[in-house]
C-alpha cells in the first residue's frame, strides 16, 4: 500500500496541491493494481501447463517520489533451451582455457546446432524432465551432442551403440536389455535413465565431481583412478585439469563444457539454437502385445520410416515378443493408434519367436515340438524344401492359428529381408561371405569391405562381423542395396566429403548424389558413405 501524508493545509494555495496529491494518489493505486496483480488466466494456464517452467523476474522498481514499489512478475519458458540454459550447475569451469579451445570448433558452426536440434526435437523434452528429476545438472543433457551428434544408431569402432555410446556389458550391467528383437542402447530414453544411472554412480565414486565423472564415463573409471594414482594426490584433492589422461578424455569434458556455454551464451557465440517447446511433443502407447511396426504405422496413420526413427530400439519389424511392448510416437498419432488398437482383438495381432536349430532338428519334430505345422515354418522362413542348417534361426508364430500367418506371409516376407538385420553378426562353424550374405539378403563383398577381410579369408567360429553398414539401407521396404561393385567406407575424424571424393578418385558431386547429402549437409565419425571404386578401404 501506499499512503499518504496524514495532514494537508487546508489553505486555499494548499486546495490545489492536495487535489494534485490526490490524483498521483488514485495514479498510484492503478498503476499498483496493474503491476501488482496477475491476472486469473495465467494463473490458470501455469496450474494446467506444469511442464512450462516457471521462473521469477524482477522487473525495473517504480518510483513515486521517494517511496519504492518493488514489482516481481512470472516469466512462463516456452522454448526448452531457455529452461536448460537455467538449469546449466557448472558455470565455473566455462572460462577455462581448454573449454575456450574447444569452443572455437563450434562458434559459427550453425549448421552443426541445426542438425542437433533437428535429431533431439522429439526426444530432449523427456531427457531434460528426467534429469531435473534427480536433481543433476542439466549439463548432463548435453553428452549425446559430443557422444554421437544425437544420433541414436551411431556406432563406433569400439562398438559402443546409441545416443550415450554404451559398450554392451556396460549396459546390461545398468540393466539395459539387448537381445535379437530389442537393443535399449538405441532406444534415447531408456539408454538416458541408464546412462544417468552410471553417471550418478561415477559421481559418487570420484568425490562428487562432476569433471572426473564425465571423465570416467568417456574413458571408464579405471583409467581415471590410474592417472589420479600417478598424480600423487588423493581422489578428494585430484583436478581434471591437472590428470594426464587420453588426449580424447581431455577433450572430451571441455567439448561438453563448450556446448554448455554456447546454450547459456548463444547470441555471443553467433548461434541460433531454434527453439524446441518446452512441452511434451511425444507420448508412449503400451501395445500389451507382440505388433508388426508397419501395422501399427498403419493405425497411427504415420510415415513407418518415422515410427522406426521414433522407436530405434527396436531391430526387426516388430516389437518385442514379450517386454517392452510400446511405441512413442507425436501425441496426435499416439491418440490415432490408441483409437485403433481399441477396434482390434490384441490376441489376433501377428505374434513371433526365434528358434536356433540345433543338431539333429527336423523340420517336422520343430513343428511337433512347438505346436505349429512344417508348411507354415518354411512359408514364414522362406525355406523351398525341407534342409536347415544347425545354428540358424527359425522365426516361430505364436498363439496365431495357421490360417492367418500364411495369408500374412507374403508381405511378411518383404518386411523380414529389409529390416532383419543385426547390427553384429557372430560366425557360427561352416558359415561363409556368402552364405552370410545370401542370409542377410547383402553383398559378400560390401561384407568384407567394411570389415576390411579379405574375400576369400577364412572366418573363425565366435568372430563378430560387423553390419551396421546396412540399418540405415534396409530400414524400409523396397529400399535396394547397390550393385555388387559398390562398396562402403566409414566416415573418420576429420573427413569431408571433399577429401572421401579425393581418396577414391571420385567427383564429389558424384559422391554427395550417390549418398544423396547435400554440399552443405555435415557428416559424422562412424557414418557409411557410398563410394564407387575398386580401391581397397584401409
Amino acid at each position: 500500500m501506499y499512503v499518504l501524508p496524514s495532514t494537508i493545509t487546508q489553505s486555499a494555495k494548499s486546495l490545489n496541491l492536495r487535489n494534485g496529491l490526490l490524483s498521483l494518489f488514485l495514479l498510484v493505486l492503478t498503476a499498483c493494481q496493474t503491476v501488482m496483480e496477475i491476472p486469473q488466466e495465467s494463473s490458470q494456464r501455469a496450474t494446467q501447463a506444469p511442464h512450462e517452467a516457471v521462473v521469477p523476474s524482477t522487473t525495473p522498481e517504480r518510483e513515486v517520489g521517494d517511496t519504492e514499489i518493488p514489482a516481481e512478475v512470472e516469466i512462463e519458458i516456452t522454448d526448452l533451451w531457455q529452461r536448460i540454459e537455467a538449469g546449466l550447475e557448472l558455470q565455473h569451469y566455462y572460462d577455462h582455457p581448454a573449454v575456450a579451445q574447444q569452443l572455437k570448433n563450434y562458434e559459427s558452426n550453425q549448421r552443426f546446432f541445426d542438425l542437433i536440434v533437428e535429431r533431439a526435437t522429439p526426444f530432449l523434452f523427456p531427457m531434460v524432465e528426467e534429469v531435473e528429476s534427480r536433481n543433476l545438472p542439466l549439463e548432463l543433457v548435453l553428452v549425446p551432442i559430443i557422444e554421437s551428434t544425437f544420433n541414436p544408431n551411431a556406432y563406433s569402432r569400439e562398438h559402443a551403440v546409441g545416443l550415450w555410446q554404451f559398450l554392451g556389458p556396460t549396459a546390461r550391467s545398468f540393466g539395459v536389455q539387448q537381445d535379437w528383437w530389442y537393443d535399449g542402447r538405441r532406444d534415447p530414453l531408456t539408454a538416458t535413465r541408464a546412462a544417468l544411472d552410471y553417471l550418478e554412480s561415477l559421481h559418487k565414486q570420484f568425490n562428487e565431481d562432476w569433471l572426473l565423472a564425465l571423465a570416467a564415463y568417456n574413458t571408464g573409471d579405471g583409467n581415471v583412478r590410474r592417472a589420479i594414482r600417478r598424480s600423487g594426490v588423493s581422489k578428494e584433492d585430484a583436478s581434471f585439469w591437472d590428470l594426464r589422461l587420453s588426449g580424447e578424455t581431455r577433450n572430451h569434458v571441455p567439448r561438453i563444457l563448450a556446448i554448455a556455454r554456447i546454450v547459456a551464451e548463444s547470441e555471443l557465440s553467433g548461434i541460433t539454437l531454434n527453439e524446441i517447446p518446452n512441452y511434451p511433443l511425444m507420448q508412449t502407447v503400451e501395445i500389451n502385445a507382440q505388433i508388426d511396426i508397419a501395422k501399427a504405422a498403419e493405425l497411427a496413420e504415420l510415415d513407418y520410416q518415422q515410427l522406426r526413427d521414433f522407436n530405434p530400439g527396436y531391430l526387426q519389424w516388430a516389437t518385442h515378443p514379450d517386454q517392452p511392448q510400446l511405441l512413442l510416437l507425436p501425441i496426435e498419432n499416439a491418440g490415432k493408434l490408441t483409437a485403433g488398437l481399441q477396434q482390434i482383438d490384441t490376441a489376433s495381432l501377428l505374434s513371433w519367436d526365434r528358434y536356433e536349430i540345433v543338431g539333429g532338428d527336423t523340420l517336422g519334430g520343430i513343428a511337433r515340438k512347438l505346436g505349429t505345422r512344417v508348411d507354415i515354418l518354411q512359408t514364414v522362413n522362406g525355406i523351398s524344401g525341407s534342409q536347415i542348417i544347425a545354428g540358424n534361426s527359425l522365426l516361430i508364430p505364436r498363439s496365431v492359428n495357421g490360417e492367418l500367418i500364411a495369408a500374412q506371409a507374403p508381405r511378411f516376407n518383404q518386411v523380414r529381408q529389409t529390416v532383419s538385420i543385426p547390427a553384429t553378426y557372430t560366425i557360427r562353424r561352416g558359415d561363409n561371405l556368402w552364405s552370410i550374405a545370401r542370409k542377410f539378403d547383402l553383398r559378400s563383398r560390401q561384407i568384407a569391405a567394411w570389415n576390411s577381410l579379405q574375400m576369400d579369408q577364412i572366418l573363425r567360429p565366435g568372430q563378430l562381423l560387423d553390419l551396421s553398414f546396412a540399418l540405415d539401407e534396409t530400414s524400409t521396404a523396397g529400399n535396394q542395396l547397390n550393385p555388387v561393385e559398390s562398396q562402403y567406407y566409414r566416415v573418420r575424424s576429420g573427413d569431408s566429403m571433399a577429401k572421401i571424393a579425393k581418396r577414391f578418385a571420385m567427383n564429389l558431386d558424384e559422391l554427395l548424389r550417390l549418398n544423396s547429402i547435400g554440399g552443405s549437409e555435415l557428416i559424422y565419425p562412424g557414418q557409411s558413405i557410398r563410394v564407387r571404386s575398386q580401391t581397397s578401404i584401409n
